[in-house]
């Protein structure tokens, strides 16, 4: 595992290379710099694994778990390297990693169009629309996936002509989903969660957590006559 390994690896450079030093970037929840750590190459293995456990404590998460369906609203090379952040999703497409949400369903609505059509990533999802299928660039997509060595990053979910029925097929496909109050998270993407919407059925557990801050009264999602989402 690369848990494993990549220390070994650092160690050989270390004792072979001359390596002065190292510099740790730590960002927090909202994609910024909060600390700037350097450390002398003989401190370097001894000391990054706090530096790491301090990085991961500082990633955003979605206080809502589990999750009959996620809404992504748009994926992309721009939002992580994955496209979206199985860190945050809990959408890993390896046996090697772990960790965040439980998500029965995903369903993924765009792409960025800072992304150039690559849709890495897009294989995380259940169902997602005409509208990201159309934008899809394989030869931009495609390479990311054979490099990584991880093929079902870039397998097509389900296409829907809509965001309307992404979702609703998102919601008819989760085993289990109470579906007269199904759980429910709408994302930006995984870079900016610190803003979402939930479905009613969420609601108590928003209010009785003091990291959330309710900002509105629940509504209807707002669609245009095409069925996507203003």
């Amino acid at each position: 595992a690369l848990a494993e390994r990549l220390p070994a690896y650092a160690r050989v450079i270390l004792d072979n290379a001359p390596v002065l030093f190292g510099i740790a970037l730590l960002e927090n929840a909202y994609d910024e710099t909060c600390r700037i750590e350097a450390l002398p190459a003989d401190r370097i293995l001894a000391e990054e694994p706090a530096l790491l456990e301090e990085a991961n404590t500082r990633m955003p998460r979605i206080l809502f778990d589990p999750l009959d369906v996620l809404v992504v609203d748009r994926i992309g090379k721009n939002i992580s390297g994955d496209g979206m952040d199985p860190n945050i999703t809990g959408t890993f497409m390896t046996p090697f990693a772990s960790g965040g949400i439980s998500a029965n369903r995903v369903t993924v609505l765009d792409l960025t169009p800072e992304t150039g059509g690559a849709a890495l990533g897009m294989g995380m999802a259940d169902t997602s629309t005409r509208r990201l299928f159309d934008k899809i660039d394989m030869e931009e997509t495609y390479p990311n996936a054979i490099t990584c060595t991880v093929l079902d990053f870039a397998k097509i979910p389900l296409i829907l002509p809509n965001d309307r029925e992404a979702i609703q097929c998102a919601l008819r496909c989760a085993v289990g989903a109470d579906r007269a109050r199904p759980r429910i998270v709408r994302i930006a993407d995984t870079l900016h969660v610190e803003r979402l919407l939930i479905s009613e059925a969420l609601l108590d557990e928003a209010r009785a957590n003091p990291a959330v801050e309710i900002l509105g009264e629940p509504a209807y999602l707002p669609f245009d006559n095409s069925g996507n989402l203003l």
